[in-house]
C-alpha cells in the first residue's frame, strides 16, 4: 500500500470551501458545500481529515500499549480487551489501505 501524506495536516478555509492541506501547503482534500448548513458539515469534515495523521499515530499508540499491557481493575479483575484490540486493529489497517 502507499504512504499517505505525514502530517501534519492543517484544515483551512477559503471563500466558504474548506481544504486539508499538508506541512508545504499541498492540498490534500476539499470539501464543498452548496448552503449554509453544510459549511458547518464541510468545516467539520475538513478537520475530522487534517487530525487523520495523529489519530493514526495515537491509536498505533494505544496498540502498542495494550499488546505490552494488561487492563486489570483497581480490585484486581483482569479486563478482556479483545474486542477494544480487534477494533483498533481493525482501524490501523483501514486507514493504512489495507482493509476496505
Amino acid at each position: 500500500m502507499s504512504r499517505y501524506t505525514p502530517g501534519p495536516w492543517i484544515a483551512k478555509e477559503e471563500n466558504g470551501t474548506y481544504g486539508v492541506f499538508s506541512d508545504d501547503d499541498s492540498l490534500l482534500a476539499i470539501t464543498l458545500s452548496e448552503d449554509i448548513q453544510d459549511k458547518d458539515a464541510a468545516k467539520a469534515n475538513a478537520h475530522l481529515m487534517a487530525a487523520a495523521p495523529r489519530l493514526l499515530d495515537v491509536i498505533k499508540q494505544i496498540k502498542e500499549h495494550l499488546d505490552n499491557n494488561m487492563i486489570v481493575t483497581a480490585d484486581g479483575f483482569k479486563i478482556n480487551d479483545s474486542h477494544l484490540r480487534e477494533s483498533i486493529i481493525d482501524a490501523i489497517l483501514k486507514a493504512e489501505g489495507y482493509r476496505a
